[in-house]
């Protein structure tokens, strides 16, 4: 038995080897096939399939709060909720909540932002984690006003502490207070899969939580109680929301809360993403196996004779399958071996399109690593047998009649059958693969054709925070981000300079509800709502935005000064509509006292501020000295190129104050394009898996139109014989050809129409049922089956009758 393996191994080694224009497409499209689908499963497996980095991850949840008359799935949770959860909830061991957060630090007299997270001494335990050095937050150190210490990360220590031994217990110059390090964290650690410099404590007391009005900036980490559910805590929390509702019905009527497992909350933005990839690469992979089963087919068909003789001889069915399948099984190793290296490029090549692009959490757990390579190998041995059982069973089963025919007429007409089998399966899958690369592309064009409201061309970006330490009263802000601008105005190139706190498409801003003083005030829960976003005086000229009817701010809306408004054109159609909005007087619920009053004093162009694939929100914005933040994003429109006036820019706000560093520096087209980095990366993808695809599925059509011709050499010498043209010959293999193909299109539209159903939550405007780019694919893969079977149907036309009569 083992001298037959050897001998059958042999014989393969040597067919390959003779073989190479069957050789060499069939390694080209396992290699294709099985290295993308190694490097895909090399990231969903670390980014989807690894567990995360928490003692007993099952337990754990993320909770925010809902508005489901809002659509609000994620919404973050109000202080005095989270105080109030604190005290009453039982379903969990350990409650804490977790936000984002800015320091400004100073290093070796060098300031620069770091961002990392806020957290409450439960977040740590709630994880079952501890920082690698030093310790967590201890109990007295959260909700009592300190903000002394701070928890670095591995990553922090080792590039900006230079991985010093004595990092415990030494200070740091955060935001102008000295915070003592007391801890590091593991190399993969974050939370969420949210990369963080630093974790602090809030600085709030228990007190400030249960009066505060405002919704906060935080959401809940909880770890189970043994023996509780999901669903029971849930039930909890969602009896507590109804208690809250009745406490305080203008915080919290309508709403609801979520709990989340915590690995559904790391990776929610990246899934869907991720599994059509992996659709995508299965298909690849199944379309190069039927490519290669369709060579193998044509191969066995012509080895007919061959496998006759050995069975006359004596080899028996069983024999001669084994013999065809230890073929079949080396290709598919040597194409394993090929698709590793495939894989090692795919591979790279994702990452580099990725990393700095599109936030993917859990990047670090990504690798080529033994269990890749062992995945690969059973994709290949997995594919050997699927490609290469079929052509084995008929081609063994035939030979009698091979035998008995003496190879005159070529393939049986089960082979035949099979091998136009493949081909419609080929074209069918291709075009399953082609509509959904179709689809998101055209959605993808769509997004990017999207008015933001604003030209973002020529424009200059940079965002500064004022510590609370040294900037401690409101009129110090003011003048501070007044100065700058004046200063930087004054930079040569510039045509114009202002502020805004929250920039368009750069993340959350601020959001709140508000309604007119000339009406009855809604009910609790039915208040519209409308981002609120302070700005400098010529913001909007700076930016671009339209201005319509009234006034813009000026230096004269001062603290002092009546508070004024002016507002989207979005707001205007929603709540006055038909009416002259200058004038009116709105309240808007903003954490001062309730809320403040304001007169509208003008109307500008709607702005997208959350994401370009969302609805266009109302807007009021504020001047920003009656609503001073210590945050501001300068915005400098400029005649040159925008990232030549980054040093004098941070000349002007140094000039002023040399503690501080500018932040997030980026032209506003580098911000427009983030915000379509993850669909044009995906479709990006998905098209360069269709075009593989395609191709392989023309070498499919060519193939088995090669070999049919090569099978009717004497019945087109006939024809041409008695008086057939060239053309008609060209119409007789094109045709056949191309009925192979309809039935494929056919076939694969009906697929594609159930399967791009799969990628509605990926589609911008465009339907999964999108009739242009279903003809548009239909198309091409026609045209390209077409031309690849115009090739051989050429060379077969253009034989002398007299030659090919003496083919056979």
């Amino acid at each position: 038995m083992q001298n037959d393996l050897l001998r059958d191994l042999r014989f393969a080694v040597r067919f390959l080897l003779g073989s190479p224009r069957f050789t060499v497409p069939a390694l080209l499209a396992l290699a294709l096939g099985i290295g993308a689908t190694s490097a895909i499963f090399s990231i969903v497996r670390g980014v989807l399939l690894e567990p995360l980095p928490y003692s007993e991850p099952d337990r754990i949840v993320s909770i925010w709060e809902t508005n489901p008359g809002r659509n609000v799935r994620r919404g973050i949770v109000a202080a005095a909720n989270f105080a109030a959860w604190r005290e009453r909830a039982r379903s969990f061991e350990h409650l804490g909540m977790v936000g984002p957060a800015r320091l400004n630090i100073l290093l070796n007299g060098e300031p620069f932002e770091i961002t990392g997270q806020a957290v409450s001494s439960d977040v740590f335990p709630a994880l079952g984690v501890q920082p690698a050095l030093g310790r967590a937050f201890r109990p007295e150190e959260d909700l009592s006003g300190t903000d002394a210490v701070i928890v670095i990360s591995h990553e922090f220590w080792q590039t900006r502490l230079g991985g010093r031994p004595d990092v415990i217990g030494s200070t740091l110059n955060a935001n102008g207070r000295t915070r003592e390090v007391i801890g590091v964290t593991a190399p993969a650690f974050t939370i969420e899969g949210q990369k963080a410099a630093f974790y602090i404590t809030y600085g709030w007391t228990i007190e400030a939580l249960r009066t505060a009005q405002g919704r906060g900036t935080s959401h809940g980490i909880a770890r189970l109680r043994p023996g509780v559910s999901l669903e029971q805590a849930a039930d909890e929390m969602r009896t507590f929301m109804v208690q809250r509702a009745q406490e305080a019905p203008r915080l919290n009527t309508g709403r609801s809360v979520a709990l989340v497992p915590i690995h559904e909350m790391t990776v929610e933005t990246v899934k869907p993403a991720l599994l059509v990839l992996s659709g995508a690469v299965a298909l690849v992979l199944l379309i190069a196996c039927v490519n290669v089963a369709n060579l193998l087919l044509a191969r066995g068909a012509a080895r007919q004779r061959e496998l006759g003789v050995r069975s006359a001889l004596g080899a028996g069915r069983g024999r001669l399958l084994r013999q065809m399948l230890s073929e079949s099984l080396l290709l598919a190793l040597v194409g394993g071996l090929a698709g590793l290296l495939v894989a090692v490029a795919f591979h790279r090549g994702l990452l580099a399109l990725v990393v700095d692009r599109i936030p993917v959490p859990r990047l670090d757990q990504v690798a080529l690593d033994a269990q890749v390579v062992a995945f690969t190998m059973a994709v290949a041995l997995a594919s050997g047998l699927l490609f290469g059982i079929v052509p084995a069973l008929l081609a063994s089963g035939s030979t009698t009649e091979a035998l008995r025919e003496g190879g005159r007429h070529g393939a049986s007409p089960r082979l035949r059958r099979a091998l136009a089998t493949l081909v419609v399966a080929e074209v069918a899958l291709s075009l399953v693969l082609l509509s959904g690369a179709g689809l998101l592309v055209r959605s993808f064009l769509r997004l990017q054709n999207v008015d933001p409201g604003f030209r973002e061309e020529g424009l200059l970006t940079a965002r500064v925070t004022l510590p609370s330490s040294r900037y401690t009263e409101s009129r110090h802000s003011i003048d501070f981000f007044k100065n700058s601008i004046s200063r930087i105005e004054g930079l040569p190139g510039v045509e114009s300079a202002a502020g805004i706190t929250f920039l368009p498409l750069s993340g959350p801003g601020s959001a709140t509800s508000f309604y007119r003083l000339d009406q009855p005030r809604p009910a609790d829960g039915q208040l519209p709502t409308t981002e609120v976003r302070p700005v400098t005086p010529g913001f909007f000229r700076t930016m671009g935005i339209p201005h319509g009817a009234g006034r813009d701010f000026t230096p004269r809306d001062t603290p002092d000064s009546p508070l004024v408004a002016i507002v989207s054109e979005s707001l205007v159609r929603r709540q006055l509509p038909g009416e002259n909005p200058i004038g009116k007087r709105l309240h808007v619920s903003i954490a001062r006292a309730g809320g403040i009053e304001v007169d509208i004093v003008g109307v500008v162009g709607d702005v997208k501020y959350s994401a370009l694939d969302v609805d266009t929100p109302a807007a009021v914005y504020l001047p920003h000295p009656q609503w001073p933040l210590s945050m501001m994003t300068f915005v400098v429109r400029t005649r040159l190129d925008p990232v030549s006036l980054v040093p004098g820019v941070a000349t002007a706000v140094r000039a002023l104050d040399p503690e501080l560093p500018l932040a997030d520096v980026k032209t506003m087209e580098e911000v427009v394009d983030s915000t379509v980095a993850r669909p044009r990366t995906v479709s990006a993808l998905l098209a360069a898996f269709a075009l593989i695809a395609l191709v392989l599925a023309g070498v499919g059509v060519y193939g088995v139109m090669a070999y049919s011709v090569s099978q009717r050499t004497q019945e087109i010498g006939v024809r041409m014989a008695l008086g057939a043209t060239m053309g008609s010959v060209l119409r007789l293999v094109i045709g056949q050809a191309l009925r192979l193909v309809a039935l494929g299109v056919v076939l694969g539209l009906a697929a594609a129409a159930l399967l791009t159903r799969l990628l509605e939550d990926l589609l911008f405007n465009t339907a999964p049922l999108d009739p242009l780019t279903f003809a548009v694919t239909a198309l091409v893969l026609t045209l390209v089956a077409a031309v690849a079977s115009y090739v051989p149907a050429r060379r077969g036309a253009r034989l002398a009758p007299t030659e090919a009569l003496r083919t056979e």
